[in-house]
């Protein structure tokens, strides 16, 4: 079965982004990856972070899915399964783990106004930050477009990486969340949708040949 690592134009960029977050984790103490874009929110940034973050929401989902009707009703399926899964994973690891937002820990050390914040965006506070949900999802979505776009697309995967990217990077910019949680939020997206390719595989969803069907073949 198909490996989202076997794409180079996937892998090697998202590769280089989850080794940079280790080594940077390393380095950068807590908090100060946000407090590093201080200087650098200001248009055009504000604007471009502001819409890269909206690349992991659902209307992208549900657009990828509606196109996917195209080519295979199996692929629709595996867009929103993606979508779905990553929900209740989501929802189990920040209601357990429960690390602060970036606004309730900065409030906490009182140092909250020495962060500059892009106009026009609301702060989530609380203990919801760890993993980045609009990470995991941008992860889990472009992974699996990777994925359905196999060997024959496989140039695709570079477009789909910095999409992914992109979004986790946004969710710093937008003092959402911490380099930890984009981190965290991309593996579990990865995984998710390897996880739901395997199981696309094996013989019993294989056999549900309806699925293989598609609007232009009726």
């Amino acid at each position: 079965m198909r490996s989202v690592w076997e794409n180079k134009w996937f892998a090697i960029p998202v590769l280089v982004f989850l080794m940079s977050c280790i080594i940077l984790l390393y380095l950068v103490p807590y908090g100060n990856e946000i407090l590093f874009f201080n200087e650098w929110r200001k248009e055009p940034f504000n604007t471009v972070f502001r819409w890269s973050t909206a690349l992991g929401e659902f209307f992208v989902y549900l657009a990828f899915a509606i196109a996917a009707l195209i080519w295979r009703y199996r692929f629709t399926a595996l867009i929103l399964l993606s979508g779905l899964l990553i929900l209740p994973v989501g929802y189990v690891l920040k209601d357990q783990i429960g690390i602060e937002r970036p606004k309730t820990f900065f409030e906490k050390q009182g140092v909250y106004g020495q962060v500059v914040i892009v106009p026009e965006v609301e702060l989530n506070s609380g203990r919801t930050s760890f993993p980045s949900g609009h990470t995991m999802s941008a992860f889990a979505l472009y992974s699996m477009l990777t994925l359905i776009a196999g060997r024959k697309h496989a140039r695709w995967g570079l477009a789909f990486a910095l999409l992914a990217i992109a979004v986790g990077v946004s969710r710093i910019f937008l003092v959402q969340h911490f380099l930890v949680d984009i981190f965290a939020g991309a593996v579990a997206g990865l995984l998710c949708a390897q996880l739901l390719w395997w199981l696309n595989g094996i013989p019993f969803f294989q056999r549900m040949s309806f699925l293989d069907r598609s609007i232009k073949k009726g």
